[in-house]
């Protein structure tokens, strides 16, 4: 008798050579026993490097059924993401990234959550905690960390179904389609299901549920905040309000203080009341960004604390501009 598959891991992974290894591994060496009941298929989204190679030479050597899915044409980490589910024989799908790691218990508590089949969808969270002693990847973790745990606005749900670690019943997920194809890069693709899952599920938020990733360095990072706001207001202008789930009012206001900094910034040198204005403005971002840069102060002193605070304008100045690009090619398009 064939054992029952009761979870699928699906992991897209495109030239993810540097890191396709370390989360098989660290599957491998969870904290968990059941690996007769789970498969991990990767969905490879036409690789040019040696990522298909490197899974291959693993197949045999884990402790659980590890799959493989060549496709021959990039198409996106939605459409990889939506074949691997065709492909799963479990009745839950848990989405990684190709670049976490697994917390020593997380498969655990994950696997919990797919036999009792109380919750149809659940969302995890990536630790703060970087290998690099570089100033921005430590910085963008513990920006979202402050974000999910201290900054949480009072009776306000945190929901997001991202994909560094999300999962959800087969059934449901065919039920609502899967991911937007539309999406050909990782934008807001998984804000965009999140949505049409709440319709139908609530997806619970799980603190449990912990992956390590190593954060990029500033330019590629401001270049996925800048594509991700562009998207993202295209989704406010169908919906009209703001929520934990991307921005959240408190959000969209610090982005709004950040732009106006700058502005009466470059006016005060010219203007005495534009000068007070400008540090009027400054003292409520201030506040606003209190808690963060506290937990910043704590953990890495007050250096790292001034760069923190000038990359915290910087990338508000990011998202107002990624904003105000999608609003604009928003009305090319309708006109």
């Amino acid at each position: 008798m064939q054992n029952k598959v009761i979870l699928s891991i699906i992991i897209p992974t495109h030239n993810s050579q540097n890191t396709i290894t370390n989360l098989l591994i660290s599957i491998h060496t969870t904290q968990f026993k059941y690996f007769k009941n789970i498969e991990v298929i990767i969905v490879d989204d036409d690789s040019s490097d040696k990522t298909r190679n490197l899974v291959r030479k693993l197949v045999e050597k884990l402790k659980y059924k590890l799959i493989l899915y060549p496709l021959r044409k990039n198409l996106g980490p939605a459409k990889a993401r939506n074949y691997g589910v065709k492909k799963a024989k479990g009745k839950y799908v848990l989405f990684l990234d190709s670049d976490v790691v697994l917390a020593k218990s997380t498969l655990r508590y994950v696997y919990q959550l797919a036999k009792d089949e109380k919750v149809k969808a659940f969302t995890g969270i990536w630790h703060y905690q970087q290998k690099t002693d570089k100033f921005f990847p430590n910085f963008k973790a513990m920006r979202d960390w402050v974000y999910w745990f201290i900054e949480r606005e009072k009776y306000a749900r945190y929901y997001l179904f991202s994909t560094r670690i999300a999962g959800i019943e087969k059934r449901l997920f065919q039920t609502i389609g899967g991911f937007d194809e539309t999406f050909p890069e990782p934008t807001v693709e998984d804000i965009e299901l999140t949505y049409r899952i709440e319709k139908q599920a609530k997806i619970r938020f799980s603190p449990e549920l912990i992956v390590y990733h190593e954060f990029e360095d500033f330019w590629p990072i401001a270049a996925k905040y800048f594509k991700r706001s562009r998207d993202w207001i295209l989704l406010y202008q169908k919906r009209l309000r703001f929520d934990p789930v991307a921005t959240s009012k408190k959000e969209a206001f610090k982005a709004t203080l950040a732009a106006m900094f700058v502005f009466f910034l470059i006016l005060g040198s010219a203007n005495r009341l534009f000068f007070y204005i400008t540090l009027l403005i400054a003292l409520q971002f201030t506040n606003l960004e209190w808690y963060f840069w506290s937990f910043v102060y704590k953990q890495k002193g007050s250096l790292f604390l001034m760069k923190s605070i000038i990359f915290s304008v910087i990338l508000y100045l990011v998202i107002d501009l990624g904003s105000f690009w999608g609003l604009l090619l928003s009305k090319i398009k309708k006109n």
